[in-house]
């Protein structure tokens, strides 16, 4: 009789369900992500209410924050999840995440944030809003800085080391068993906060969050062992240095250009080996591809700067669902970005982010539009190119 009244009280409230099943799956989850990553999260004991900022590396970023806390967290989490359909109900059930429209507005996000931190609940964010391309910890929307210091709660500063070769971005789901660790750097307290400025939190956020990977893996190489560990590296490298086409190709550990020829490998220690390679590391190619972006936006003039087929157009329904407006070509001008279905210009563009690898999210203060494909493409290009012909920071976040 006692365990049903324990099983109605939580079933009445959510709160209660959410403590409960935090404590239930921790121990599970850090095996889990120790097993698939060879993960250790260094354990804290640190007392809420506090907002925990982290860097961003991998899909299981939450899990791998959440298992060096052992008071429950609501984490900030991308609206699709809640459109995954099971799946997503049950996370909302088990620990409702408050949701972040990618490429939107996140006023809204913040006001939820700002709610549960007064309700004296720990709030988690990765504040880049998306997982780093090339290893180097990204920029992030300067608003964190004000939240964290009117929330009246702790600031938790952490940071995850090793994520980005475990889980490149560019490789989808794609997973490498190697040594990856996650842990505080920092507990500022809110009084401590209060005699800081924003911008004075956001350097201290920056500062604490700061992370490398090919700088750290230069000092300390690690092998992060798996299968196929080059293919989709073109979601993100789509310029071959050699002879500037975009006819990179990857496969199993390699990446050939099939208009020169030109090869290289990728190897387990996340660097790269060939004949005349102009690059070791994706970070530094990542760096010459981006001035090479930035050149053929210059360079346009009237016609094209990227063209690719066979995408397909959903508008987005916050949460909810989406619902396809059309399927075809994309082409982006310097003026204009045309979509199968919509076409947008850049001077209504309101924000533009990356799902994974390649699902692209364009938004206009009134329509969320969804660009997906189903060939291996760079769509990263596009962000790039955009966020240099508006001059808006806030695309991608």
């Amino acid at each position: 009789m006692e365990e049903q009244a324990e099983a109605r009280a939580r079933q009445a409230d959510p709160r209660k369900r959410h403590v409960f099943l935090w404590r239930l799956l921790r121990p599970l989850a850090r095996f889990i992500v120790w097993l698939r990553f060879g993960y250790r999260a260094v354990q804290s004991d640190v007392k809420g209410p506090f907002l925990l900022v982290s860097n961003h590396v991998t899909n299981w970023d939450p899990i791998l924050a959440g298992a060096s806390f052992r008071e429950q967290v609501y984490f900030v989490a991308s609206e699709h999840i809640l459109r995954s359909g099971a799946a997503g109900k049950l996370i909302a059930w088990a620990q409702d995440p408050i949701p972040r429209q990618k490429s939107g507005g996140a006023a809204g996000t913040v006001l939820a944030m700002m709610r549960r931190l007064r309700q004296g609940y720990n709030v988690a964010v990765f504040p880049e809003g998306n997982r780093t391309w090339d290893g180097v910890t990204g920029h992030f929307l300067p608003s964190i800085g004000k939240l964290a210091r009117t929330s009246g709660a702790s600031l938790v500063t952490y940071r995850l080391t090793g994520g980005y070769f475990a889980s490149p971005r560019w490789s989808g789901d794609s997973a490498r068993r190697g040594r990856m660790e996650g842990r505080v750097v920092k507990v500022y307290s809110p009084e401590e906060l209060k005699a800081m400025t924003p911008a004075a939190i956001n350097e201290a956020i920056t500062r604490d969050l700061h992370e490398d990977a090919y700088a750290r893996a230069r000092k300390n190489p690690i092998r992060f062992r798996g299968r196929r560990l080059a293919e989709h590296l073109e979601t993100l490298l789509f310029l071959c240095p050699r002879c500037g086409s975009s006819a990179l190709r990857s496969k199993d550990d390699q990446v050939r250009c099939w208009k020169c020829g030109f090869t290289f490998r990728y190897l387990p220690t996340g660097f790269l080996a060939g004949e005349d390679l102009p690059y070791d590391n994706i970070r530094d190619w990542n760096a010459w591809q981006k001035e090479e972006i930035l050149r053929m936006c210059d360079e346009a003039g009237d016609d094209p700067i990227f063209t690719d087929g066979g995408v397909r157009t959903d508008e987005v329904l916050f949460a909810r669902d989406t619902k396809s407006i059309g399927k075809g070509e994309m082409r982006l001008y310097r003026d204009r970005l045309e979509l199968p279905g919509v076409t947008v210009p850049l001077s209504e563009l309101a924000g533009m982010a990356l799902m994974g690898p390649q699902d692209l999210y364009v938004s206009t203060e009134e329509h969320h539009s969804l660009v997906r494909s189903q060939l291996v493409r760079c769509m990263v290009k596009y962000l790039t190119a955009c966020s240099h012909l508006k001059g808006d920071a806030a695309l991608g976040v």
